[in-house]
């Protein structure tokens, strides 16, 4: 996880669109394959280990509550319900400031992407209860500053003419998160257990 982190964050720098434009015709379409962008295909690794540990929250994590703390189905529920809270009163705030302050897109990703790592070192934290509501609300701040940048940011790496082919493969990798989220994850405490686990996201 971390390693990625800081492969994104050194690798991978912001672009403005006009970079895109042909100088020499201007209006002519660029035929750059997105196939050989490499700083995006690194953003993309970001973004498909980013999907996997979020969609833990609602695969892995709902076991690991009972199974280790004995919650409930309805204090589970409630932890779950706290995460849409949340997102309900907080994204569009968040995201308009950041937008009217023009903040650096990859460096907001990047952030976001430290924070929901930051989030699997504290589930090592098994003993209290309280940890959990923590997690909760790293997990969902961390989710909201990187999801809605990371798909501005995905947007704006586009040449002109390219934006479906880059949308098309970047929806594909939280696509690719959903199917490979709950496998490695069960397989991964299947065969160790839930600390590995969230060492393992969390490296």
């Amino acid at each position: 996880m971390y390693y990625c982190y800081f492969n994104f964050w050194y690798k991978v720098k912001e672009k403005q669109q006009s970079s895109y434009l042909d100088t020499k015709n201007p209006g002519e379409v660029l035929t750059a394959s997105v196939f050989k962008d490499t700083p995006f295909w690194t953003f993309l690794v970001t973004c498909l280990i980013n999907g996997i540990i979020f969609f833990q929250l609602f695969t892995t994590l709902p076991i690991y509550h009972k199974e280790q703390f004995n919650l409930t189905e309805l204090r589970t529920g409630l932890l779950l319900s706290f995460n849409g809270i949340l997102i309900f009163f907080m994204e569009m705030p968040i995201v308009s400031y950041i937008e009217r302050k023009k903040f650096n897109k990859v460096k907001i990703v990047s952030i976001g992407t430290f924070i929901m790592g930051l989030c699997m070192f504290l589930l090592l934290l098994n003993r209290w209860e309280i940890v959990l509501w923590i997690m909760m609300f790293l997990m969902t701040f961390g989710e909201m500053l990187a999801f809605p940048f990371a798909n501005s940011f995905a947007l704006s790496r586009a040449p002109k003419g390219h934006e479906g082919r880059y949308m098309a493969i970047f929806t594909m990798s939280y696509s690719l998160a959903h199917i490979l989220s709950a496998k490695t994850g069960m397989g991964i405490i299947e065969k160790y257990n839930y600390q590995y686990n969230w060492f393992l996201w969390e490296v």
